[in-house]
């Protein structure tokens, strides 16, 4: 089930971020509903607002990006294409078509990041105006929106 963390080691630019308790993606990986939902959701937002030196490559796996809660090809080929658009800047980034849960800091060593992270920053700079209410984001799932309300908003 997706959730908002805290992290140990606050970032003032994500002082929070939303998680995944299980591994989306390729296998061996959970692929929990609400968690692929989220990672689905993040791909698609970033889809929909291309930034600049952002490769064709990713946009193009991004859009292809069906926010339906199941596992398919099409958001693992997304996921890699991210991880690889990461690992140009960050040479330590894992390619491997997986987003995994961080344990309370925003990288998992060797100068890489993690993919889940990637994909909040990423919804952040693109939403400003309402982060961490992801549900104001158009095109966010009723099962996410239960999710915020349940973690940002505690009811």
């Amino acid at each position: 089930m997706a959730h908002l963390l805290a992290p140990q080691k606050s970032t003032p630019t994500l002082p929070v971020f939303f998680n995944v308790d299980g591994v989306v993606g390729s296998a061996p990986a959970a692929n929990n509903r609400e968690d692929v939902l989220l990672v689905q959701f993040a791909l698609s937002t970033m889809a929909a607002t291309r930034l600049a030196g952002t490769s064709e490559a990713f946009h193009q796996a991004a859009k292809a990006v069906k926010v339906t809660g199941t596992m398919d090809q099409s958001t693992i080929s997304a996921i890699t294409a991210m991880q690889l658009e990461v690992k140009r800047k960050h040479p330590g980034t894992i390619v491997d078509g997986r987003v995994s849960p961080s344990y309370g800091t925003y990288g998992y060593g060797a100068g890489g990041g993690s993919s889940i992270v990637t994909l909040n920053e990423s919804v952040q700079h693109r939403n400003v105006d309402v982060w961490p209410r992801i549900d104001k984001i158009n095109g966010c799932p009723a099962e996410l929106k239960q999710m915020v309300v349940r973690t940002v908003q505690g009811v």
